[in-house]
């Protein structure tokens, strides 16, 4: 806490800690106790602390080895605020407390920025690039007009934009599985995201496997209008499968970009999701494919997919496998290790595509040569891209 800017006051008796919480000139913002305590028990603390005027809106967060429902309930029952496991990481710890002091500030924060437009990258068959595509979707957008752009990885049971990014996650959505607020301050979500030098944000995904089924469609709804506010643009890598908590993003989604393969099978399960999104009631229009050639050659040809789906191909990434691999293995993003290659330029033009129309509405669309951001691009003008 001392790292994080806090003063710590420790006590390691209760009656000790009661007799400095009625002398001292200044309150604490927050008490952590414990539950098993010499002379009282954290339940009684508690108590007393709420029986006393002065202290009565203090936050307190228990701790305990005690973790069980009933446990829970009895802490929350004598007044505390948070009931915590002794097991819990310091990271977590973190985000808790910063919850308590956001709620009890007297001017809430201000969400005055307008809502993100999202974009989710999706496919039924794993093994097509969705992973990849989304990160680079993401630093694409970002570069393209020098903002800030989110990342979430939403593969919930197999995520892996942080390894790709070479970042290490502190905090995951499974922090957020059993939170007792209503709403989650922007502030606290900030938290839990990772910068990338390349401008990007990302909210990790679970780090292990059986974690996925912590992230519930309850906190999808406590992460959504926060994280439609830290930036214009939120990329989604929604992995490959229609789960509980996959399901509302991909229909909340400004658009979704259904990756396939030229091959019969990746074929098969874009029909399968077209499908599943019309039984949801998921706008056509809304529905983009993209096709990735995986493979260095295919008989089954771009218009012969297009024709058999009915739908019109959004964007091709032609064949890199060596660049790929070098950017999987290197933790790198494709677009800073080949920033010159059709593929690098065929991700600007579907970032391009996605976001030009709003930009323009905005009047961010100058005249004449403006170039990409320089930092680790170096792509066509925009005025190529807009003649593409």
């Amino acid at each position: 806490m001392i790292r994080l800017g806090y003063v710590v006051t420790a006590f390691d008796r209760a009656q000790a800690a009661l007799e400095w919480l009625k002398a001292a000139k200044r309150l604490p913002d927050l008490i952590i106790s414990d539950v098993v305590m010499p002379e009282m028990s954290g339940y009684e603390f508690i108590q007393r602390v709420r029986s006393n005027p002065p202290t009565l809106k203090i936050p307190i967060i228990l701790l305990s080895s005690q973790a069980e429902l009933k446990d829970r309930l009895a802490g929350l029952e004598a007044g505390a605020d948070d009931y915590l496991p002794k097991t819990i990481s310091p990271e977590e710890l973190e985000l808790r407390v910063k919850a308590l002091l956001t709620r009890t500030e007297e001017a809430p924060v201000s969400l005055t920025q307008a809502v993100a437009k999202t974009f989710s990258v999706f496919s039924l068959r794993g093994g097509v690039g969705t992973t990849c595509i989304a990160i680079n979707l993401a630093i694409a957008i970002s570069q393209l007009w020098g903002i800030e752009t989110c990342l979430w990885d939403m593969a919930l049971s197999n995520g892996q934009c942080a390894l790709m990014l070479n970042l290490k996650p502190k905090l995951t959505l499974t922090a957020l599985h059993d939170w007792n607020e209503q709403t989650l301050e922007e502030t606290l979500l900030r938290s839990m995201l990772l910068q990338h030098e390349t401008g990007i944000k990302l909210l990790p995904a679970p780090e292990a496997f059986e974690e996925a089924e912590l992230v519930t469609p309850a906190v999808v709804d406590l992460v959504w209008a926060p994280l439609q506010t830290i930036a214009p643009y939120v990329v989604i890598d929604a992995g490959n499968h229609f789960s509980e908590a996959v399901v509302p993003v991909l229909e909340r989604s400004d658009a979704i970009l259904l990756v396939l393969t030229p091959e019969l099978a990746s074929v098969n399960a874009a029909y399968q999701a077209l499908r599943i999104f019309s039984g949801l009631g998921v706008e056509s229009d809304k529905v983009h494919l993209v096709l990735n050639h995986i493979f260095p050659a295919s008989t089954l040809l771009p218009a012969k997919i297009s024709s058999g789906l009915k739908k019109a191909i959004f964007a091709e990434l032609e064949y890199d496998s060596q660049n790929f691999v070098r950017s999987i293995n290197q933790g790198k993003p494709y677009l800073t290790i080949a920033p010159k290659t059709a593929v690098s330029l065929s991700l600007a033009k579907m970032a391009y595509k996605l976001t030009v129309a709003e930009k323009r509405h905005e009047r961010l669309i100058l005249e004449g040569d403006v170039c990409l951001s320089k930092k680790s691009m170096d792509y066509p003008t925009l005025r190529k891209l807009r003649a593409a």
